[in-house]
């Protein structure tokens, strides 16, 4: 059994939903179709002036040029609209309730954890992924839904010893980052 107790903030959860979005099949294809129809459309466009008047290129290399821009500036404003839509809906809903202090114990039978807003307990099979970033231990259990651990709150043999914990019960982990030298004064982990 390994516990950690951590304070979780807006910056985590941004963090978690951040990590979430930018690993979704369904995020990135969304994201990949926009980043090329438009291109394409432009491209067709301007062949299509290319063929009616090849000498008429006053619309058409704009089109290329914009075409090209687009196709490699969109993931930057893709990245950056998921986070500001992710920022609002934090201000639209009562998730304030859930920022504070956190406890998560993982065990053989899964995941306890408190919060401000209660207590839970998941089984092995409710944790979907577990990863690891420089900034965070991120431990996803529905969708966007999860703990977003401090690496500078909690000492990083813990956030080692749950990531190597997880990734023996739970198939699903994720390739991890660099030791943090983590914080100074964060709380002694519980192992037992």
């Amino acid at each position: 059994m390994i516990s950690a107790s951590f304070n979780v903030g807006k910056d985590d959860a941004l963090a978690l939903a951040r990590h979430y979005y930018s690993r979704s099949p369904t995020v990135r294809k969304a994201r990949l179709w926009a980043q090329l129809s438009v291109p394409v459309l432009m491209t067709l466009l301007a062949a299509l002036i290319f063929y009616r008047d090849p000498g008429d290129s006053a619309l058409a290399i704009p089109l290329l040029i914009v075409a090209a821009i687009w196709a490699l500036l969109y993931p930057r404003y893709h990245s950056w609209y998921l986070l500001q839509t992710a920022e609002k809906m934090f201000k639209e809903c009562s998730y304030q309730k859930a920022f504070g202090a956190y406890r998560v114990t993982l065990n053989d039978d899964g995941i306890a954890s408190s919060s401000p807003i209660g207590e839970g307990k998941y089984s092995r099979s409710a944790v979907n992924r577990v990863s690891l970033t420089p900034d965070h231990l991120l431990i996803f259990l529905a969708g966007p839904q999860g703990y977003p651990i401090p690496r500078t709150q909690v000492p990083d043999t813990t956030i080692q010893q749950m990531k190597t914990f997880a990734e023996k019960r739970i198939p699903r982990t994720e390739p991890g980052a660099p030791p943090n030298a983590g914080s100074a004064d964060a709380p002694p982990a519980s192992v037992s």
